[in-house]
């Protein structure tokens, strides 16, 4: 009985950590800097608030079932202090706008070497309420949470969509407009897991406790917050996401395999600590050296206009347009700049028939009645002379 009863208080718990309330306010921020900046630069809004979390509920609630059963089953515990320095350094990476440092592979791995550091070296340095504090941190189960976590990015990096991503235009080296897109994604990935008894009597005695061993322990929800942000100039979104979810898997794999190695063999935990940190660095610097060495996908063509993105809830999301697209003929007459697109589609503005390239080469007519009041290019953005 005590079990279904501590099941259902460990909702109200979560409410003790701060992931829930960092994850409203960076999904805010994040849009309102989106937005604000595609107004400037593209004239309108492209996507609505809270877009970045759009598309993964399924996978968040499948990784915590996941992370929660095997965390109970191997009796790992997550603290409290341990989950407001990870909110601090997730706080820290909000304010600078770095949301790809809200990966696990940072915000866990940094935590996770502080911790180390503080229980290994803190006692001459550190008053003894907060070594107490951090003495009840589960080191072994942090490599643990970041592989899985790590899992759970590299799963969501493999189904980006174009419709997920967000375009945007930039400047070239040589002075023309080019286009790119930025994946990004902010998750809650909610998952049970121990806490300690002596974090829980201080609120509410009268929670109960279930006895494990020598030790008491209470359920704890963890809505725990990832992010994930990187750019794709040299390939479509999709080919980028595949490509970084291949490498963040094989991370993930080694650490959850050190993870498992350090159960046995403490010093491990600190190697995979280090190495989820430097793995994580190494992927990112690897892929954006590869992005700046090579040519730029979303630039102006001679014989057609290529297709940089859409906007929501106008006539080019009925028309079926993706990014990549080339658009070859409007009504019968080829284009290949935004003005000869307008012109276009101003010879009927009942009715619009448009000839369409698509991703695999091959030509696809898409067609659609038009209505007073709609966006005058269909709310398609194009890389164009």
């Amino acid at each position: 009985m005590e079990w279904v009863i501590e099941s259902g208080l460990t909702i109200g718990r979560a409410f003790l950590q701060p992931f829930i309330y960092l994850f409203v306010l960076f999904i805010f921020l994040s849009g309102y800097i989106r937005i604000k900046k595609d107004r400037k630069n593209i004239g309108s809004k492209v996507y609505s608030y809270f877009y970045e979390a759009r598309y993964t509920l399924s996978i968040s609630i499948m990784m915590g079932i996941g992370i929660s059963i095997l965390s109970i089953v191997g009796g790992f515990a997550f603290s409290l202090p341990f989950a407001l320095l990870t909110g601090v350094i997730m706080l820290i990476a909000g304010i600078a706008g770095r949301f790809s440092w809200l990966s696990a592979g940072y915000t866990l791995s940094i935590a996770g070497l502080i911790t180390a550091v503080i229980q290994l070296f803190g006692a001459a340095y550190l008053p003894a309420f907060m070594m107490e504090m951090f003495q009840d941190v589960h080191l072994i189960f942090i490599p643990f949470l970041i592989g899985m976590l790590l899992i759970a990015e590299a799963w969501q990096l493999s189904k980006v969509r174009s419709e997920e991503t967000f375009p945007e235009y930039i400047d070239s080296g040589r002075g023309k407009k080019v286009g790119q897109h930025r994946i990004k994604k902010i998750m809650l990935i909610p998952f049970i897991a121990l806490v300690p008894g002596g974090w829980l009597e201080p609120f509410a005695d009268w929670w109960p406790l279930i006895d494990i061993g020598e030790n008491s322990y209470g359920l704890i929800l963890v809505p725990f917050l990832q992010g994930f942000e990187y750019v794709a100039k040299t390939r479509l979104p999709q080919q980028a996401g595949k490509w970084l979810a291949k490498w963040n898997l094989l991370l993930a794999f080694v650490i959850l395999a050190l993870s498992i190695a350090g159960y046995f063999v403490t010093w491990i935990t600190y190697i995979a600590l280090a190495l989820a940190l430097l793995g994580k660095e190494f992927i990112v610097y690897y892929y954006r050296n590869q992005e700046h060495n090579h040519a730029v996908y979303f630039q102006p063509h001679h014989q057609h206009l290529l297709v940089l993105g859409v906007i929501a809830d106008t006539p080019a999301v009925d028309l079926g347009l993706v990014p990549g697209e080339q658009i070859v003929k409007v009504n019968d007459v080829k284009v290949s700049t935004e003005e000869e697109f307008y012109h276009a589609v101003n010879q009927n503005r009942a009715y619009c028939k448009i000839s369409v390239r698509d991703l695999n080469g091959e030509i696809r007519f898409a067609q659609r009645a038009l209505y007073e009041g709609e966006h005058y290019n269909l709310g398609i953005l194009f890389v164009s002379k």
